[in-house]
């Protein structure tokens, strides 16, 4: 443990020395700058300020690796994801505005009037309309309402990403997208995804779907919903069937009959969900299920003419 310690703060102190240096090495050039442009007319005043702008945009983007790169890394360690999201995301913030009002000053604009000038405000509110500020704008928002944190796991609901619905189990289906929120950056927020492949859904996006929080939800409904063989006696089946949900511990949930086509009827199971994973659940329910269905279908083709009561065809007494 102390060891532990003692690289998290030799990391901590190697992320520090690097910003500071970099800071130093970011002044130096932009004096240096100054003073080609002045005594020395090295430097031409015209192509001066955009240099020194270059040079702020490249020392603002060393420091952003490092930070992305060691000390939110650090952080997460110490503080845990989830505690170190709002601290991330203002960070993030800071240095944005810090690069951008340092931009301007470079080409001459001086800080009063880019933080008080009137043209600035009405830049700011007509580019809030805009996707990036948009984007930016949400993103404060996320972190202001808290409507998910990292580690979450969300289903994400919303008409721009649309999803083919199921043609089976012929229910209305959420087009959601499901996964763990692994980051909520300024422009986007990363969700990994159940199948595999991360999502960066932008946080306008975000701010305007539905998301649905499964990791502050006590209780869920999962409809299952199945079709069965019209052979098959329901009055048999069911009894098996709910037997078989009181046995994997779902007491008190009866099947029900809810559809009938000419060939096949329609079965609904609605269980409450204390997990996640609702594949895990139906996965569950289906193993067991499937070989009582398989059972009854077996004896009816051995004797279509005779079912007993308690669910088992009765042989024939009398045979060839």
């Amino acid at each position: 443990m102390a060891e532990h310690n003692g690289d998290l703060k030799r990391l901590w102190r190697k992320t520090g020395i690097l910003i500071i240096a970099l800071l130093i090495i970011g002044i130096l050039l932009a004096i240096l700058v100054d003073q080609a442009k002045g005594p020395l007319h090295i430097v031409p005043k015209s192509i001066a300020g955009p240099i020194k702008a270059l040079i702020v945009l490249m020392i603002g983007g060393a420091i952003s690796y490092l930070l992305e790169r060691y000390l939110f890394q650090l952080t997460s360690r110490t503080l845990g994801a989830k505690s170190t999201t709002s601290l991330r995301f203002i960070i993030r913030l800071l240095l944005l505005f810090a690069v951008i009002l340092s931009v301007l000053a470079a080409f001459g604009v001086g800080l009063s009037s880019v933080v008080f000038g009137g043209a600035f405000v009405t830049a700011i509110i007509g580019l809030a309309g805009q996707t990036m500020f948009g984007n930016l704008i949400a993103g404060i928002a996320l972190i202001i309402f808290h409507p998910f944190e990292v580690g979450d796991r969300v289903n994400i609901v919303s008409s721009q990403y649309p999803v083919i619905w199921p043609t089976f189990p012929h229910e209305a289906t959420k087009p959601a997208y499901s996964g763990v929120v692994i980051d909520i950056t300024l422009m986007y927020t990363s969700v990994l995804t159940d199948n595999g492949p991360v999502l960066a859904f932008p946080n306008g996006i975000i701010i305007q779907a539905a998301v649905e929080n499964l990791s502050r939800t006590t209780r869920r409904a999962i409809r299952i919903r199945f079709d069965v063989d019209i052979n098959l006696d329901p009055h048999k089946l069911l009894p098996q069937a709910e037997k078989m949900l009181q046995t994997l511990g779902y007491s008190g949930v009866h099947p029900q009959i809810i559809d009938v086509t000419p060939s096949t009827y329609s079965l609904l199971i609605v269980v409450d969900a204390h997990s996640n994973a609702d594949d895990e659940i139906r996965h569950r329910i289906f193993s067991h299920l499937v070989p009582i269905i398989q059972k009854y279908k077996h004896e009816l083709a051995i004797n279509p003419d005779a079912q007993g009561e308690d669910g088992d065809v009765k042989k024939s007494e009398s045979k060839a």
